[in-house]
């Protein structure tokens, strides 16, 4: 009799070892994806912070240039090197060095 609730018991182990594994084959690589896809979602919410942040400065740029008439000068001045008349321009370039 003995013998035979030990075989029953080693049984019983091996079938919740064997539904342990079968479970484990299938969710491992769920999980595995999971934790990919939640990388790839925080890289994504970086972009969008970056993104936001960037229009943002856009439409502030967007209102000075639609309502600030000094920041239009400075703007004209320096990326179009505008000059009002009787101005002198000058150009410093460096010189590459040996």
């Amino acid at each position: 009799m003995n013998v035979w609730k030990f075989t029953q018991r080693i049984c019983l182990i091996a079938s919740v070892a064997l539904v342990v594994g079968i479970v484990l084959r299938l969710f491992l690589p769920l999980l595995a994806r999971q934790k990919t896809l939640r990388a790839q979602e925080a890289a994504l919410r970086q972009d969008i912070q970056r993104e936001a942040e960037q229009l943002r400065q856009l439409k502030l740029k967007q209102e000075k240039l639609q309502d600030d008439p000094r920041y239009i000068e400075k703007i004209a001045r320096e990326d179009l090197n505008y000059a009002k008349p009787g101005e002198t321009i000058f150009r410093f370039v460096d010189e590459e060095q040996p």
